[in-house]
């Protein structure tokens, strides 16, 4: 009887579609091992516990914000010794920005990039040229286009949902030079939060009023299907609105700068490919991770199929870049000076809990000096538990 393994994955076609794509050919080309895939909620890819799944699947696509969990309780097989030098090396090399990085922790190596995202901006040409003749490249000048669609009838968008919120957060005060540091117990200065709340209660005021509600995949659902919304500043990328041949697509480009750097300092997003500690089989599944993200499948049937690959072989690879019309070349620079964030065990539950109250305060819900003593209470909270359980 042959090896089964079986694979969880997240519920969007780009997170299970090149999964499923790829196992016919994986599975001719190695003869006795069957592979199947099942999926989650995106909510529950981004909030339930890892450990929940671990006696019933091989491999789990993860983010890397679980890589603390992970090396603190020893959930998932560590591949920094499981894979040669030259392996690592090699996947190193074709890391898009700090993908590869952001998944070894503590020592270890806990998964390997398959897919690669940050915050980028996003609109509809046919609409946006006829407000402006350029797209805004800072936030001053997506406050000026704002203003432009309201009084044309249009607006901009930005998926500010809990989860969402809290990105920001982290993307703008990284963009304006003040990255939130793991190694600290503040989690904001005073005066840094404030900056960063001045201006996104102004973004927010000037967006479309489901943006406090919505996630990216909402926000570009709104975008293709109405002729309202205009421009978006700060999304994590989907290449598969971008595609040739969708019926009406979003062009994708670089953030806009919030302060003097450019469309550095966006956090981070995209996933990894991980073996479960429990598995039976986790030198079969290692190799088919190493299959998984290795250049030649990730610029072949693994885009093909809709996936968002983090190899910088498909980011620059001219086909794959013309099919997702200028999607890669269009936001790679912002990729590769992306902000990762803190990752210690224990941060998943803060990062949740933060997005909520950051919410509350766009929504006028919450003062912003009360989100912010909030804010750097929490994170010291979870920052000395860190401590304990290490």
């Amino acid at each position: 009887m042959g090896i089964i393994l079986k694979g969880l994955t997240w519920d969007h076609p780009r997170g299970y579609a090149p999964l499923l794509g790829g196992v016919s050919e994986y599975e001719k080309q190695h003869p006795g091992i069957s592979v199947h895939w099942d999926r989650r909620t995106l909510r529950e890819f981004g909030e339930a516990p890892v450990e929940r799944y671990l006696d019933r699947y091989d491999l789990l696509i993860v983010d890397h914000p679980f890589v603390g969990f992970a090396a603190a309780h020893g959930a998932l097989v560590d591949l920094a010794s499981s894979i040669s030098e030259a392996d690592k090396h090699r996947f190193a090399a074709d890391s898009v920005g700090p993908s590869w990085e952001s998944y070894r922790y503590g020592g270890g190596l806990w998964a390997l990039p398959i897919d690669a995202a940050t915050q980028v901006a996003s609109y509809r040409p046919d609409l946006l040229l006829a407000l402006s003749p350029a797209v805004p490249d800072t936030l001053d000048g997506v406050l000026e286009l704002g203003k432009k669609a309201r009084k044309a009838g249009k607006c901009i968008v930005v998926p500010a949902c809990p989860t969402d919120a809290i990105s920001l957060f982290f993307t703008l005060s990284a963009n304006l030079g003040y990255p939130i540091p793991e190694d600290r117990e503040l989690f904001v200065d005073d005066s840094v939060a404030t900056e960063v709340l001045d201006r996104l209660h102004a973004l927010i005021a000037l967006a479309h009023p489901k943006s406090l509600e919505w996630n990216p995949i909402q926000v570009y659902d709104f975008m293709i299907s109405s002729s309202d919304a205009v421009y978006c500043p700060y999304g994590f990328g989907y290449s598969n609105y971008s595609r040739v041949g969708n019926s009406v697509r979003l062009k994708f480009t670089n953030a806009p700068a919030a302060g003097q750097r450019g469309c550095a300092g966006t956090m981070l997003g995209g996933t990894g490919v991980a073996i479960s500690k429990q598995s039976a089989h986790p030198s079969e599944a290692i190799a088919y991770a190493k299959w998984l993200v290795g250049p030649e499948h990730q610029r072949g049937t693994y885009f093909r199929e809709g996936g968002q690959p983090a190899s910088l072989a498909a980011w620059t690879d001219s086909s794959v870049n013309a099919t997702a019309d200028g999607f890669f070349s269009g936001t790679l620079q912002t990729l590769q000076t992306a902000y990762l964030r803190p990752r210690f065990d224990g941060f998943v539950r803060f990062f949740e809990a933060a997005g909520i109250e950051i919410n509350h305060c766009l929504r006028g819900e919450v003062k912003d000096a009360a989100l912010i003593r909030w804010l750097n209470d929490r994170y010291a909270t979870q920052r000395v538990a860190a401590r304990q359980i290490a």
